[in-house]
């Protein structure tokens, strides 16, 4: 379970942000990945040299990073969701192919491209592999959102159709099922307006709405992912006073609090909760990384360019989880 979106200020700042919910905490944190990092995956062993710095959410396993979500310093943004159901990799490499597993597509893809149009052309020749991460002892599966300082974005899901590449015209993303799917389901909710509903006659009977909000009526409130993706792609195409970065980072986390989920309210089979315990967003032009857990809702902030992008090692930033308030008297 997880929600995404993008967002486009009044003053042309590309902003991105997700929620991460899950039942299993990793031990997460924001990292900063510099130039030239090597690192090479299960899959195949091979050596890869990171060209563009990255700063993300990751669980850092023996110097590799794994990436949740994350930006280069090119301003490319790519977040992993969960897609069980219709996730379908690769069970072995494939020749002549540049193998992946799927938890590293995320790194792989900030490390090595500055926009979609790259990451587009290299998807062409690119296998995503079946491969357990050792942290969960299966191998997770997932689809993938992106964005760039276009404010364009796509989706990525390898199904039993393939690999596939949607552009995202809502620029919105949450679980299964596919992306197709989801855009088509929003069709349901065209009546849907920020605007109350008029007065109406019914007979010599006048009806008025209750109060405000009679436009939003019909809008799901459960936690569903087609739920959460029609809320979200909602929110997002009428949210107001997006001016400026911080007034659009202000929006975008308004946005993801309608769709996060509290502990107890959704419980797996095995009766552990589905949470989010974590929501981020960035911003390609500025290099910030916003980010806030379940437990310290203050919104930290860590700038991408304010660091040594050419340093040996990844930098750590431990979450803060301990709720700091702002004692008045």
């Amino acid at each position: 379970m997880c929600t995404s979106l993008t967002l486009k200020t009044k003053d042309g700042h590309n902003i991105f942000g997700r929620t991460m919910d899950f039942a299993i905490q990793f031990n997460e944190s924001v990292n900063i990945i510099p130039r030239n990092f090597v690192w090479s995956t299960e899959v195949d062993k091979k050596e890869r040299k990171s060209k563009y710095a990255t700063i993300g959410m990751a669980v850092v396993i023996n110097n590799h990073p794994v990436l949740a979500d994350g930006m280069n310093e090119k301003g490319l943004i790519c977040a992993t969701l969960y897609f069980p159901g219709f996730s379908q990799f690769e069970e072995k490499t494939v020749n002549n192919k540049e193998n992946v597993p799927s938890y590293d597509f995320v790194f792989w893809v900030l490390s090595q491209f500055e926009n979609l149009n790259q990451v587009k052309k290299a998807l062409k020749n690119m296998s995503i592999v079946n491969k357990t991460l050792s942290i969960l002892n299966f191998a997770p599966p997932l689809h993938w959102i992106l964005t760039d300082r276009s404010g364009k974005s796509i989706v990525v899901e390898k199904t039993s159709r393939g690999l596939e590449i949607f552009d995202n015209p809502v620029g919105v993303m949450t679980n299964s099922p596919n992306f197709q799917w989801h855009l088509s389901n929003l069709r349901q909710y065209i009546g849907l307006r920020p605007k109350q509903f008029e007065n109406a006659m019914w007979g010599d009977l006048e009806l008025a709405a209750f109060s405000q909000g009679s436009g939003t009526f019909g809008l799901p409130g459960d936690f569903t992912p087609p739920s959460r993706f029609v809320r979200a792609a909602y929110l997002k195409n009428n949210i107001a006073d997006t001016d400026n970065e911080i007034k659009g980072i202000n929006g975008v986390f308004h946005i993801l609090s309608n769709c996060e989920v509290p502990k107890g309210v959704v419980l797996k089979s095995d009766d552990l909760s589905d949470y989010t315990f974590y929501t981020s967003a960035m911003c390609s032009e500025s290099g910030n990384y916003y980010y806030h857990t379940y437990e310290n809702r203050q919104i930290s902030v860590i700038n991408l360019y304010n660091e040594d992008l050419d340093s040996n090692d990844i930098k750590e930033f431990p979450n803060i989880k301990k709720e700091f308030l702002n004692k008045i008297n």
